[in-house]
């Protein structure tokens, strides 16, 4: 199969180029073109038609997209379209298709993660969609200056809408279930982490997960704002009220204290300098070893077991540095 260059303006050495670095993908959806071994149609975008500085074709106006992204971009709905307020910061931030995510939930929220991928126009799976709403649920805690959210989630049905549509929000709440509680806290950890300046690698290194999957957890931690010191000292199960509830057992004080040391050698950890995956950002695969949403039933006993191997496991980090 050729590549669509129908109505491009590019010339075929440019666009090869662009292809080459885009790793004949989407940016937008990560669909695969014939050079990756897929069947996506790829075209050249241009970010802008009239750059500064630059020349319209130059290789960093420019960037690959499949035929129905494309065309959204071109027909996306405009900022005085969208029903809040954006900032330019908060555009820094954003994507294109958070606009249409945006008015979806304006038009027929509360809803449904997959409800929305079903009303969007570019094609878009579930999980990278739900990462988009966590990026736009936590907005107030990425971009300096903007104290209020846009967007929450409801923390009883699950569904997603702008702020005043929801009724209990999901932001700052203690888990019931034991798996999601557990997610919540590494995430939180992992962001913390990442903003004292720990290298990404290093803090993936230490949770055990590949390095892309820490860009889900960060964002996910600024969502859902976990209060991490409602724990209580012994590491036991936190009440609602955040003054520590029944502990899964209590956790010996030698325990503890590697708790704490752990998370001063993360402190303590360079920062690497990392770059964020396109793939992820632009709406790509979630990583095999982080669900996006808890499937499987676990015990509060489990939960102390996860949490003990999650401290041996940070405690790893010790032989690293």
């Amino acid at each position: 199969m050729t590549e669509d260059v129908s109505n491009e303006t590019v010339d075929p050495a440019t666009r090869s180029k662009v292809l080459d670095a885009a790793g004949h993908r989407c940016k937008w959806c990560g669909r695969d073109g014939p050079g990756a071994g897929g069947v996506a149609a790829l075209h050249i975008h241009h970010a802008t038609r009239d750059p500064d500085e630059i020349d319209e074709h130059d290789l960093q106006n420019l960037t690959a997209a499949c035929r129905r992204c494309h065309n959204w971009l071109h027909n996306q709905p405009s900022g005085d379209e969208v029903p809040v307020e954006l900032t330019e910061a908060d555009l820094t931030v954003l994507l294109p298709q958070d606009a249409e995510i945006i008015q979806v939930l304006a038009e027929h929220g509360p809803i449904r993660t997959g409800d929305i991928v079903d009303e969007l126009t570019p094609d878009l799976s579930v999980t990278a969609v739900r990462e988009r709403l966590w990026v736009l649920m936590g907005l107030d805690n990425t971009v300096e200056g903007r104290d209020k959210q846009i967007v929450d989630q409801d923390a009883d049905t699950g569904e997603w809408g702008l702020v005043e549509q929801i009724s209990n929000s999901a932001r700052g709440r203690i888990p019931d279930d034991p798996q999601t509680l557990l997610q919540r806290a590494e995430d939180e950890r992992v962001r913390q982490a990442l903003d004292r300046g720990c290298s990404r690698d290093e803090v993936a290194d230490v949770i055990g997960v590949v390095g892309r999957t820490t860009w889900h957890k960060e964002k996910r931690a600024r969502a859902y704002a976990f209060p991490l010191d409602a724990l209580d000292d012994r590491g036991g199960r936190p009440s609602p009220n955040g003054e520590g509830g029944d502990s899964l057992t209590e956790i010996p004080a030698a325990e503890e204290d590697a708790g704490a040391e752990t998370q001063q050698r993360l402190d303590a950890v360079e920062h690497g300098g990392d770059s964020e995956p396109g793939v992820l950002s632009d709406g790509g695969e979630a990583s095999q070893d982080m669900p996006a949403e808890p499937d499987e039933d676990i015990s509060w006993s489990d939960a102390k077991t996860q949490l003990q191997r999650t401290i041996e496991a940070l405690e790893e980090v010790k032989e690293a540095l």
